[in-house]
């Protein structure tokens, strides 16, 4: 058996290297640095510590290179202006604690720039820059799309360092970092390649010395949805991605943070995110009209639910994101073009297991979302970004997608935990999700007995790397895929042993588990993207 393989369903490969480069290009072409390869030095205790993965690297493209992770799901994302603007101090909840934030940060100025920088990591410079009207989503959108083209297919002999505001001394600490650990600084003899047809895919996919590089899009905002003057813009710019880009857009997270003027998003930023970030416009909310035509638009159907060759390839839908609200509508679609004969599969990027049974109850406990709100069990993150029994099962009837994110909050990390359970924030954890889901579709009864197995072959690695998240413990980075794997493996090992398990009934031997999480690694995504790509 050859080296285990890996994929992520969403994660960000470039983004730390675009943020650093994009107002500097110049720069960084004169000292041959720009490319989505070049590694941005990191700050290695936050690292080892594993916190939150902001001021370090976590799935740039050398530790998906060393990590044999060889399918990616590389999002593109222009970053919302909201994470860089003023909090306008207003009546309703949180009153009194946005008027503290205001009056000790100012909504401009130095004090929110320097909190920003240390916040997101980003150089004070960009910061300005996204905080200015020249600032567009739309434009930054191809910016990013040009960046992560410009090295597909090509084979570097080896990558390029950069470390930010460096003085001398900081130099030479990050070159003596990279000496220590070649696997974090250093790829050689890389590739990696976006596929422009199916062909290319087919090829790239089997080919072990490249990576394969799947092109999305994270939140609807990033077609421009905040300027234009009228949705048929939006909807000249979906045919434009279908019509001109050199690289299909494979699926877009529709929602995101923040308002997109189409849909409405869950619940996402806890504790102190609230000092920088106001999400409550049209949170929680469903679609509008104007995000109902996009939405089929880039399904490429018409107003009768049937397909419209017209309209182009299919972008696919994460729901990652979308309110409990939004979620019930698009299943309505998703139904009504299944009904037809016509097959959506819905994806669910980077998740954790909610608890919960439905949609409907979602939506009855969203007051209920403050930080470490759980179910019933006290396991799982019950706020409504998760997904619900009633989710899991629209992603098995359409065989669809569910990754797993390695977000140690939205897998169901408290504050109570990392106090008096942290041995959880490991493993355990991860495998307490998947199982839930697993059950989850094992247990529901308008699923038949054929199509509950099929959950096996819908769930994935989908970590949200490079997304400022706090990964769980003992896996930062992608370097620990290996690690984690093999702890999988341990853990259904294990719980297969027990009499009575009905969902793991088929792992007769610790082959078969193997070959289980060898499929959640990496052939359950390459399974779906070789069906799906195009379509």
């Amino acid at each position: 058996m050859g080296k285990r393989r890996f994929s992520d369903l969403h994660c960000h490969n470039h983004m730390r290297a675009h943020f650093q480069m994009q107002e500097k290009a110049k720069k960084f072409r004169r000292k041959g640095e720009f490319s989505p390869w070049t590694v941005i030095a990191s700050n290695h205790r936050n690292h080892q510590k594993g916190v939150m993965g902001a001021s370090y690297s976590q799935i740039d493209l050398v530790k998906c290179w060393n990590s044999n992770l060889r399918l990616t799901f590389n999002s593109l994302y222009p970053l919302e202006r909201q994470f860089v603007k003023g909090i306008d101090p207003k009546i309703g909840k949180d009153k009194w604690f946005r008027f503290l934030t205001s009056a000790i940060l100012g909504s401009k100025g130095i004090r929110r720039d320097l909190l920003q920088t240390a916040y997101m990591r980003i150089p004070d410079k960009v910061v300005d820059y996204f905080q200015s009207d020249d600032y567009d989503y739309w434009e930054s959108l191809q910016r990013e799309r040009d960046f992560v083209l410009m090295d597909s297919g090509k084979r570097i002999r080896r990558n390029e360092i950069h470390v930010p505001q460096a003085l001398l001394r900081e130099e030479r600490l990050a070159r003596k970092l990279a000496n220590q650990h070649p696997r974090l600084y250093y790829a050689e003899d890389a590739c990696y390649r976006i596929p422009t047809n199916r062909e290319e895919l087919q090829k790239s996919i089997e080919d072990d010395q490249e990576i394969t590089m799947i092109l999305t899009i994270e939140g609807a905002h990033a077609l421009g949805t905040d300027r234009v003057q009228s949705i048929e813009e939006i909807s000249q710019r979906v045919k434009e991605i279908k019509e001109n880009w050199e690289a299909p857009i494979f699926f877009i997270t529709y929602a995101h943070h923040f308002d997109n003027h189409l849909c409405g998003h869950a619940h996402s930023i806890p504790g102190m995110g609230k000092i920088l970030m106001d999400q409550s416009e049209r949170m929680n909310a469903g679609f509008n009209n104007d995000g109902r035509r996009i939405l089929k638009e880039l399904l490429g159907i018409n107003g009768d639910f049937e397909r419209d060759e017209s309209l182009g390839y299919r972008i696919l839908i994460d729901v990652k994101h979308m309110s409990a609200r939004s979620r019930k509508e698009f299943y309505s679609l998703v139904g009504k073009c299944l009904d037809k004969g016509d097959r959506i599969p819905v994806i669910a990027s980077h998740c954790g297991y909610s608890g919960i049974s439905t949609l409907d109850r979602h939506i009855e406990l969203e007051d209920c979302e403050v930080d470490d709100y759980t179910d019933e069990s006290g396991k799982f993150n019950a706020w409504n970004i998760n997904m619900c029994d009633e989710d899991i099962e629209w992603i098995v009837r359409t065989r669809g997608m569910f990754g797993i994110s390695f977000d140690q909050r939205i897998l169901g990390i408290t504050k109570e935990d990392l106090k008096n359970n942290p041995k959880r924030n490991g493993i355990q954890l991860i495998w307490e999700n998947i199982e839930a889901i697993i059950k989850s579709a094992y247990a529901n009864p308008n699923l038949s007995d054929e199509e509950k197995p099929m959950v096996w072959k819908c769930l994935t690695i989908g970590t949200d790397f490079e997304g400022l998240i706090d990964p769980v413990d003992y896996y930062p980075t992608a370097l620990e895929f290996g690690l984690f794997s093999n702890n999988l493996i341990f853990e259904i090992e294990q719980a297969r042993k027990k009499s009575g398990q009905k969902h793991l009934a088929h792992l007769k031997s610790r082959e078969d588990v193997e070959k289980a999480v060898e499929d959640f690694c990496f052939n359950n995504s390459k399974g779906f993207v070789v069906e799906n790509y195009l379509g």
